[in-house]
């Protein structure tokens, strides 16, 4: 992990953490009444109103119950709702790397005593919120989102952001203004990385091809990567070399055919300029397996007419034969973390919002450098 930026995080979660923390240490066991929301109110000097919202959320997790006419209670283990489940919402599971996102958090949950459960959005915003939805109302205690890629979060997410329960983490990506727990890559230095990779081989005119989704933070944060490094090496941005009009695809070889053939038109253009990029920065490895396809075909040839440099690095990136040079991100990891995060969450050791940022790597292989060795020097710690 990289580093941690902390926001404030609502007065009211920070009261339900601090409750969540007096159960777990035993100062109220199961079947205990807590003090009523006036005598807590004074004990933390908070208004009534704060301990009210803190306490329907710790209602809504399942850790507290109430009993009409005589108070609020700490469930017992016989009546705890489904405590331990943790509840995954991604766009597929399939798609490539997802499945080490999905062992990453379900080993690091399996150690704690947690099972997952899992929510398929298609990155549809309106299966997405069915998906919550559903998986909130197993009685989950946390929630891992992948969000759908449009970089709003939609209502029932934000509802759940809100009320502060079930505790929830984001991953990949994040929406600037939720206060959400996060983990990401480090996808502004990885582009910084793929970038100076170009460069310190004396490419001069760098070009960024990508997809149309340009409000995801993964993709703004990889473009000014891009940018970042021209302006560290010296080299002008030209917006005429900068192209993201390509539609994302979701598998290889492509199965959807429409997206297949505008991306193919969008390519042939691009490369088939007079003036076209001596090297380019591709947003994905996707996105790349099919640039290289379309050069193939056009006799533009992967690295002597054309430098290329994606990101991902999906188990495939040799599919053609003419291996990625590609940034590593170790879905794995990132996986794993949000199960952490999530984990000292719900166990309220963690009274901050924070967004964690994993490193990136760069491999050279033969799209960038026909074989060349390259010693990339590590890229800056984090961005100022």
């Amino acid at each position: 992990m990289d580093r941690t930026e902390d926001v404030v995080e609502p007065l009211h979660a920070r009261v339900a953490a601090q409750v969540r923390r007096t159960v777990r240490d035993g100062q109220y066991g199961p079947g205990q009444r807590l003090p009523s929301e006036l005598d807590l109110a004074q004990q933390l000097g908070v208004s009534r109103g704060t301990v009210r919202q803190a306490l329907s959320a710790l209602l809504a997790e399942g850790l507290l119950h109430t009993v009409p006419g005589r108070g609020t209670f700490v469930t017992d283990g016989s009546t705890q709702r489904a405590a331990g489940l943790i509840g995954m919402i991604l766009p597929s599971v399939v798609r490539a790397r997802n499945p080490e996102l999905i062992d990453g958090a379900a080993e690091t949950m399996r150690h704690a005593g947690y099972s997952l459960v899992l929510g398929i959005s298609g990155d549809d915003s309106r299966l997405e919120t069915e998906q919550l939805e559903r998986v909130v109302g197993q009685g989950v205690c946390g929630l891992i989102v992948y969000t759908v890629d449009d970089g709003l979060g939609g209502p029932a997410l934000r509802r759940v952001v809100e009320r502060g329960t079930p505790p929830l983490v984001l991953i990949d990506r994040y929406i600037p203004d939720l206060r959400a727990d996060t983990v990401t890559v480090d996808n502004a230095g990885g582009g910084f990385l793929a970038v100076q990779h170009l460069a310190q081989l004396g490419y001069r005119r760098i070009g960024y091809l990508g997809t149309a989704n340009t409000r995801t933070s993964s993709i703004v944060e990889r473009m000014a990567g891009y940018r970042w490094a021209l302006e560290q090496y010296g080299l002008n941005f030209d917006a005429d070399l900068v192209c993201t009009a390509m539609r994302r695809l979701v598998a290889w070889p492509p199965r959807e055919p429409d997206k297949e053939r505008h991306n193919e038109q969008v390519v042939r253009a691009y490369l088939g300029r007079t003036d076209r990029p001596e090297a380019v920065f591709v947003s994905n490895d996707l996105v790349s397996f099919q640039v290289v396809q379309i050069a193939e075909r056009m006799g533009v040839r992967i690295p002597q007419d054309l430098a290329l440099v994606s990101f991902d690095n999906v188990s495939y990136a040799d599919y053609f034969g003419v291996p990625l040079t590609t940034i590593e991100q170790d879905r794995y990891e990132i996986g794993a973390t949000a199960a952490a995060v999530l984990l000292e969450r719900i166990a309220g050791r963690r009274t901050r919002v924070g967004r964690t940022v994993i490193s990136t790597r760069l491999i050279v292989r033969g799209s960038s450098s026909a074989g060349r060795a390259v010693d990339a020097p590590a890229v800056l710690a984090a961005i100022t």
